[in-house]
């Protein structure tokens, strides 16, 4: 007898905001180079130098349809490619995230997927938003499948709002995002 089971995916997303204003010159200076090699070498952005936490904000969040929808399509195509997380995105909308979602709200800022990595069905990916890249009141999040540089392209994986995050240009946002897939 064959024994069915569901699939569950726990999101969980956890913004750190950091004040650069506490560097000192030289770890400025060492930053504003690694923002000018970060287009051609992404992984370099995990030497950026981050100053004092100034808070930790934790949400669960909704994983789209959207998203599911892309998964599926390249685990039955080999030939799939760009199937990862690749674009992580701040909005300033106020919608209620629904796993129907296509898109955020309002889409502000997008930035590229600096890590990624899996361990044990738990998939861990991370972005950045420097200080000179964005300012702001950001209300809701959300990260895509195949995205470009453009807003509102790729699949939405997953969509959060209802919180404050306010980026400045002394500010780095930093969005760790885990996803833990599970059989029920």
């Amino acid at each position: 007898m064959q024994d069915n089971q569901n699939v569950k995916v726990l999101g969980e997303i956890t913004a750190k905001r950091y004040d650069q204003s506490t560097l000192t010159w030289i770890e400025r200076l060492f930053n504003r180079g690694i923002e000018k090699l970060r287009k051609q070498f992404p992984k370099l952005i995990e030497f950026y130098r981050l100053g004092k936490l100034l808070d930790v904000d934790y949400h669960k969040n909704v994983i789209c349809n959207a998203g599911f929808a892309t998964l599926t399509h390249a685990l039955g195509d080999n030939n799939a490619h760009n199937c990862y997380i690749n674009k992580m995105a701040l909005g300033t909308g106020t919608p209620t995230p629904a796993a129907t979602d296509v898109k955020l709200t309002t889409e502000a800022y997008r930035n590229a997927t600096a890590s990624g990595t899996d361990v044990s069905n738990v998939l861990y990916c991370t972005a950045y938003f420097t200080e000179t890249e964005c300012n702001g009141t950001y209300t809701e999040f959300g990260n895509f499948i195949g995205g470009t540089a453009s807003a509102d392209t790729g699949s939405l994986w997953s969509h959060i709002a209802g919180f404050s995050w306010v980026k400045s240009n002394t500010i780095v946002l930093v969005v760790s995002c885990k996803y833990t897939f599970a059989s029920a």
